[in-house]
């Protein structure tokens, strides 16, 4: 910068001597023509001028203003190459040219300070309106994006009332022919009506499941976190599980204390469903499934492990880097479970939580989570430990 600074003034004072010099040339060349009334004066006024331009600030206007009173005194004023303030009336002529050239040299430097001023002011004013510009479009593009999310959730609300219905119809429709038995149909009819029965309730829980996920996702959905005793929760979600799929056999392992959890109770639910649903679905196994809640530090973990064939590589990958899990479908064979577990993960995120996933070296998959403990149950006094979504 400094360097810029001296480049600028070597330039400023070649210039200031250069017009100088021409100034003195010209009149020099005018006297032969003017004699004592020669117009040096306003040759060298205008010098004065084009220096007050030319360059930065007032100095160079003031100096070469001095240097022109001087040099019209000594060269080009009766007697020439002599100082003379003693004839009449050469004073108030220097001392009227000096402070014309002064009064001059301030004008063009303030009249070139407002035209950078201006420059300046135009310049921030087109920045502020492509600031503007800018701002309008991403307003523009936020209300756009503001309204599709609106029609998608309404879409879907209306989808998923209108379907959930006939749903409901159908499930239970077949479960009063399953529940006449045998009698007037044939097993083979037996058995379509308990698929039709199966199917229409996972189309049930795939709606719910979806619904959840967008409406959490446009952040329509507040949590509603209330205190809950663990047992219970997950004592109801095993209930509901073993109603939908009567032949499976689950285990609760609780400690003796009782845990209290702040916690939206439904939509955790819907996260213990959904992994205990995929479980008994895709582990192909016929050992119990164990659901288990301990503590740890202030924080309870909540586990569901089974002890099937385990979880593939790409979707361990997914759920340990907390992305969205995808599953790489190989017929029906894992049906749903990119959805539910895509659903657990929306809703444990809203917790402030994380699912993660494992298989353990004794054969199955662990899916587990933690929930933070209500603050006035803390019995034991060991420090807190903080889990989050990099452990």
């Amino acid at each position: 910068m400094n360097i810029n600074k001296s480049h600028g003034a070597a330039v400023d004072f070649v210039i200031t001597v250069t017009l100088l010099f021409i100034a003195y040339l010209l009149s020099g060349w005018l006297l032969p023509f003017t004699g004592a009334e020669n117009n040096s004066a306003l040759v060298f006024d205008l010098a004065v001028v084009l220096i007050s331009l030319l360059t930065e600030g007032y100095i160079y206007g003031i100096l070469a203003s001095v240097i022109s009173t001087v040099c019209i005194n000594y060269y080009f004023m009766v007697p020439y190459q002599e100082f003379n303030l003693t004839s009449t009336g050469y004073p108030v002529a220097i001392v009227s040219m000096l402070t014309i050239a002064l009064i001059v040299c301030t004008l063009t430097a303030r009249i070139k300070q407002h035209a950078r001023i201006a420059v300046e002011r135009e310049k921030k004013t087109k920045e502020l309106y492509e600031i503007n510009s800018k701002l309008e479009k991403e307003k523009s593009v936020m209300e756009l994006e503001a309204a599709k999310a609106a029609i998608r959730s309404n879409i879907l609300m209306a989808v998923s009332h209108d379907l959930r219905t006939p749903l409901t119809a159908i499930s239970g429709s077949a479960s009063v022919i399953l529940d006449q038995g045998p009698s007037g149909c044939s097993d083979e009819n037996l058995k379509l009506v308990k698929d039709i029965k199966e199917d229409a309730e996972w189309l049930t829980i795939m709606v719910e499941n979806i619904l959840s996920v967008t409406k959490l996702k446009d952040r329509d959905m507040s949590l509603t976190m209330k205190t809950e005793i663990l047992d219970e929760i997950l004592g109801n979600s095993i209930q509901k599980t073993k109603k939908r799929f009567p032949d499976c056999s689950i285990e609760l392992f609780m400690p003796e204390e009782i845990l209290i959890v702040p916690m939206d109770s439904l939509l955790i639910q819907q996260v213990l469903l959904n992994l205990m649903e995929n479980a008994i679905r895709h582990s192909a196994s016929s050992k119990p499934l164990e659901v288990s809640a301990s503590r740890a530090g202030d924080q309870t973990l909540i586990a569901v492990r089974d002890y099937g064939k385990g979880l593939p590589k790409e979707i361990l990958r997914q759920i340990s880097e907390q992305k969205p899990v995808v599953v790489d479908r190989k017929g029906d064979s894992y049906r749903g479970m990119g959805i539910g577990l895509s659903v657990c993960q929306s809703i444990l995120r809203a917790h402030g939580s994380c699912l993660y996933a494992e298989n353990p070296e004794d054969g199955g998959a662990r899916f587990y989570f933690y929930l933070n403990l209500e603050k006035e149950e803390s019995l034991y006094g060991s420090e807190a430990e903080n889990f989050d979504c990099g452990r």
